[in-house]
């Protein structure tokens, strides 16, 4: 793993002053980064599974990607069938990808997330349009596609087409850190980074790749433009997606812009709850007899979208979908987050419950993750303080008699301490590397953008926040950008409570 110095709070404060005076500073990288390159020797290619090959009858497809036509940000178009009985889904994938160097690549490195389970995914071709692939290899998670002569020229776009099959694994008991739901259960198949995609690039690093982890998030997400078509084949099959189908059918076509990802929860038996609300229709996809709970996870997605849309900005997408996850987690991707079974099961009928503290958490997700993403392995704090404070954001604006219930309970109780600055790799030191992951990056990380909302007060901060989304939105922020926009409302050398969160030396 290779390793890059971030720049500490200190070093960030202090060029915000010399900015401040009319200093000159050297121009800072898009964002830090921990990369994960491809071995020198990668074990081979998985063979193909022996999976029947898609009907001849041709199927609507999504609309062909333009190839000459600069591109803001890359597109993807991809067209499955899935086998529902077998559990097997086949894939032809077409990705424009904008150059994002200021040289001539060779070649590229996709993330295969599937890949990660043995057996999963089975390459069938890969071509680059005009170019020629002199080879390709995968390695973990890694797919290195070499391009031949003249290479990928700077200001071109590359076109990728990929087929492939995906046999998909069984999701195992997991526990409340599991890094991923990909997979199926007896209940739903869940179509969670089950593509090839583009990473970012970052000049003099190459494509940002970071280790897997068990617990956290590594992946990080630049913003695409999405167009899907998913043949489900089964009768009484019911989808629940990252957006709203075009229209209703077999196959199911999609468009989504400006997202991180495009997911898919697949099952025969949810009960679908709809709603729209100030332009957005929001979904849930519950299981039978979690009636109340259900309801209950629905509304709060409801208020959560309303309230975060007045203090953080417009959400910005034209659905939001809460799906009841039969794992016991809760994890949020593009317009859908999984809302985990141990929080239905353990609901009470009241706001002072878990099902409610998570659905607003994973709902903030979607300002703090989609619509300003942040390197999740090694600043999980831009994503993750934010979203556990608008998690009390939530109480107080709309239950404040439940606040000091969700001080107690969600914080206070497991005094959490220590700096907020770490990767998620930072705690193998601690005899529970995870609780101690959690109670830093999220609950310290909570505190610490409390002590700045009072530092600021509550109009001013609220104010940041939105120009924080507005000014970031599709892009991938640092530490550095949090405190360089924080810089134009405070003096930010001046804010003595950044010791106790952040290291200064």
């Amino acid at each position: 793993m290779k390793h890059i110095r971030k720049t500490p709070i200190w070093l960030v404060i202090i060029g915000l002053i010399l900015v401040a005076s009319g200093c000159n500073s050297p121009e800072k990288p898009a964002f830090s980064t921990n990369v994960s390159p491809s071995p020198t020797v990668p074990p081979p290619i998985p063979t193909a599974h022996q999976v029947s090959p898609p009907p001849s009858t041709p199927t609507p497809k999504p609309a062909s990607l333009p190839t000459s036509v600069p591109l803001e940000r890359t597109q993807y178009a991809l067209e499955a069938i899935f086998d529902y009985q077998n559990q097997q889904l086949f894939v032809e994938e077409s990705i424009l990808i904008p150059h994002p160097a200021n040289n001539q690549l060779n070649d590229i490195d996709l993330v295969v997330m599937p890949n990660n389970w043995p057996d999963v995914f089975s390459i069938q071709n890969i071509s680059a349009g005009e170019l020629p692939v002199e080879g390709y290899e995968i390695s973990g998670m890694i797919l290195n596609i070499e391009l031949g002569s003249p290479g990928w020229l700077p200001g071109e776009n590359l076109e990728l087409d990929i087929q492939y099959f995906l046999d998909l694994p069984k999701l195992s008991a997991r526990n409340e850190f599991a890094p991923s739901p990909f997979g199926y259960t007896t209940l739903q198949t869940n179509l969670v980074d089950w593509y090839p995609a583009v990473p970012p690039y970052q000049d003099e690093v190459g494509w940002v790749i970071h280790e897997p982890w068990v617990f956290g998030e590594y992946s990080v997400y630049p913003a695409a433009d999405f167009e899907v078509s998913l043949e489900l084949g089964t009768p009484g099959l019911i989808a629940a997606a990252s957006s709203v189908p075009l229209e209703a059918g077999d196959p199911l076509i999609y468009s989504l812009e400006g997202a991180r990802n495009f997911v898919f929860s697949i099952s025969p038996t949810y009960t679908v709850l709809e709603e729209e609300v100030n332009g957005t229709t929001v979904y849930g996809y519950i299981f039978p007899d979690y009636q109340v709970s259900g309801q209950a996870v629905f509304e709060a997605t409801l208020e959560a979208l309303v309230l975060y849309s007045e203090l953080y900005g417009p959400y910005g997408q034209s659905s939001l979908t809460v799906v009841q996850a039969d794992f016991n987690y809760g994890i949020e991707y593009e317009g859908l987050y999984y809302q985990g079974r141990r929080y239905f099961d353990t609901y009470d009928g009241s706001d002072q419950s878990y099902l409610v503290i998570i659905a607003v958490h994973e709902t903030a997700h979607q300002w703090w993750y989609g619509k300003v993403a942040n390197d999740q392995a090694m600043e999980p704090w831009l994503d993750e303080a934010l979203c556990t404070f608008s998690e009390l954001a939530y109480y107080e604006q709309l239950y404040p008699e439940s606040v000091d219930w969700w001080w107690r309970t969600r914080v206070n109780y497991y005094e959490p301490e220590g700096r907020i600055d770490r990767t998620i790799y930072d705690f193998q030191e601690f005899p529970d590397p995870y609780l101690t992951y959690r109670n830093a990056i999220y609950l310290q990380g909570a505190k610490f953008i409390t002590a700045l909302k009072s530092e600021l007060g509550d109009e001013r901060f609220y104010t940041f926040m939105r120009e924080y989304a507005a000014r970031y939105q599709d892009q991938i922020v640092t530490t550095e950008d949090f405190f360089s926009l924080l810089g134009e409302y405070l003096d930010t050398g001046t804010l003595a409570l950044l010791g106790d969160y952040f290291e200064l030396e």
